[in-house]
């Protein structure tokens, strides 16, 4: 078989076959145009900041939730304990006199609102969380 010149679109099982090609086969072929590539990066790029932003937000937030847990529990080991707290029970801390007390009592059964700073829960890892 003799081998046929580049610009004219041949092959063995169909012959001239310029008209089944899905692209142009010479310059008098109607033109097709590219997918913008530029767009496709920004719009992927852009997806791609707010998935970060996002995850740095979540992180934020732990981090100020971690921060708040922390500064909670010092505050309670540090204040005046006059009992052995026990996991899992509500207890009330107050401010008398510039000095924080943790209590068994509530504001409302001991009528001490103004003293009362906030009602916090020691968990397993001995962390304090305010309710």
């Amino acid at each position: 078989m003799n081998k046929k010149p580049d610009l004219v679109v041949w092959s063995e099982e169909n012959g001239y076959d310029a008209n089944l090609k899905s692209y142009p086969t010479n310059l008098g072929s109607p033109s097709f145009d590219l997918p913008n590539v530029g767009l496709i990066k920004t719009e992927s790029a852009k997806k791609m900041i707010d998935v970060f932003e996002q995850e740095k937000r979540e992180i934020i937030g732990k981090i100020k939730k971690l921060h708040q847990e922390y500064s909670d529990s010092i505050m309670l080991w540090e204040s005046k304990i006059s009992f052995d707290p026990i996991v899992g029970h509500s207890y009330y801390l107050y401010n008398f006199n510039g000095v924080n007390t943790l209590s068994l009592i509530s504001p409302e059964q001991w009528n001490k609102e103004d003293s009362f700073i906030g009602e916090f829960v020691l968990n397993s890892d001995k962390k304090w969380i305010r309710k």
